[in-house]
């Protein structure tokens, strides 16, 4: 077997999982029709990113108010969560429908053992959260013994 046959399979392989991911979307979303459930969480694409002396993290948010994020440190993570609401309205000559549908963002982030709790600042402009992590001074990680 050469790298083709493996790229071939691996090919293979992401097609199916995203098929799969699509069938699970229609799924969901025809649940969520039927049995009115009408929150979601999204999980949204993070860029954290090494800058020397600090780390920055950046998180697309659209369509998210400033006040509807919400940023904790638990346990040497960062936990963002983002809701949203999204109101549809559609007006006929007798009938008037109204929908309402609450969706958001969740991310849990581990952050790298050099972090320093106690330096991060986080800032919302434009639909991206920026958060920066300043790192611990002259932190060298754990000696490990050989024996």
């Amino acid at each position: 077997m050469d790298i083709d046959d493996f790229n071939d399979i691996y090919e293979e392989i992401r097609r199916e999982i995203a098929r799969q991911m699509k069938l699970w979307r229609k799924f969901l979303s025809r649940a969520r029709k039927r049995f009115g459930l009408n929150f979601e969480y999204e999980v949204p694409a993070v860029d954290l990113v090494d800058k020397g002396d600090k780390y920055i993290v950046e998180i697309d948010l659209p369509g998210v108010d400033k006040k509807d994020i919400n940023v904790t440190l638990v346990d040497h993570h960062l936990k963002i969560v983002a809701s949203r609401k999204i109101e549809k309205e559609e007006k006929d000559e007798n009938y008037i429908l109204s929908e309402r549908m609450f969706s958001g963002y969740k991310r849990v982030i581990p952050l790298p053992e050099d972090a320093d709790e106690n330096s991060i600042k986080a800032k919302y402009e434009n639909g991206v959260l920026r958060i920066e992590i300043g790192k611990k001074p002259g932190y060298e990680g754990k000696k490990i013994n050989l024996e």
